[in-house]
């Protein structure tokens, strides 16, 4: 948490990242540093945690798709290389290619595609010039999900600099797909969106921490605001929303209340560390911006 310095008069909030300075010049940051600044930018992010933690309609369990960095990745990754292939500039989506190019153990990508190939969220198809390939072919409901946090800041982005590139993207899942292979192509390009960000890397580790995080940051923000915050921050109310047992939520609490990032009494946000909050923002800025990008780049395309 020592990553934040502030320069200039931009003020503590919005103070210059350490992880980010390096990129300053890059496009996505240049779009980043107005929605920064912006008078409603709070509102924005406040907003985008409301969506980050309603309630699921998702049956598979949703903690085992979404809300954990490596499974994350590799869903989204799958539907990158998904969208590459039906773009006609990439390879077809095996599960070689797939265990090649993602984060986790063959093991793990094994594991994690068969349950999703048993709950219909993935499907196998046999190439019919070589039946010895079998292509991953992501569904619908998979796209939709693995593209909610990017949706969402997409919607929230929408409130600063009006667009309106989240109801063009919903329309066709397809266009999410292509949305998810350009950003992850910009992504491994260089890593400017998650390297700088320690703390949200680390939350999003641990199944639905990132989702807790979310809450944690609402709340506050609502509370700042004098806005009403229905999910309670108690073990019982975060476990049940986000599909994991109350002893983890208390191992993903307690090492952050422990730093003194925040603090949490009867349920509620007491006390939350500025420096975890600016780090937050600046996070929330890059991934409006990049998205902004890429959903324009694909809708020219």
């Amino acid at each position: 948490m020592d990553q934040l310095r502030t320069e200039g008069n931009i003020g503590e909030r919005t103070g210059v990242y350490a992880g980010v300075e390096e990129y300053l010049a890059q496009p996505v940051w240049q779009a980043a540093m107005p929605l920064l600044s912006h008078p409603g930018y709070e509102n924005a992010v406040l907003a985008y945690c409301r969506r980050m933690i309603e309630p699921s309609g998702f049956r598979w369990p949703e903690n085992k798709i979404f809300a954990q960095k490596t499974r994350y990745l590799t869903c989204y990754m799958l539907i990158a290389l998904a969208g590459r292939f039906d773009l006609g500039i990439g390879p077809a989506p095996t599960m070689t290619l797939l265990k090649s190019v993602v984060p986790g153990s063959a093991r793990q990508v094994s594991d994690l595609m068969a349950g999703l190939r048993a709950g219909g969220f993935v499907i196998a198809e046999q190439n019919p010039s070589d039946r010895r390939e079998v292509r991953l072919r992501p569904t619908a409901p998979l796209i939709l999900k693995i593209a909610r946090s990017p949706l969402a800041f997409l919607a929230s982005s929408a409130l600063l600099e009006q667009h309106s590139l989240h109801e063009w993207l919903t329309v066709d899942p397809s266009r999410l797909g292509d949305l998810l292979a350009r950003s992850m192509d910009a992504i491994l390009s260089t890593d400017m969106l998650f390297a700088p960000f320690p703390t949200i890397v680390d939350f999003s580790s641990r199944d639905s921490g990132y989702l807790i995080l979310c809450a944690v940051i609402g709340a506050h923000l609502a509370r700042s605001g004098g806005e009403n915050w229905d999910l309670p921050l108690s073990y019982d109310g975060l476990s049940q929303r986000f599909q994991v047992s109350r002893q983890h939520v208390g191992n993903v609490l307690a090492p952050s209340v422990k730093r003194g990032l925040f603090s949490i009494q009867g349920g509620r946000i007491e006390n939350i560390d500025e420096r975890l909050l600016t780090e937050f923002f600046w996070w929330s800025a890059g991934q409006m911006s990049h998205y902004q990008i890429v959903a324009r780049e694909s809708a020219s395309a």
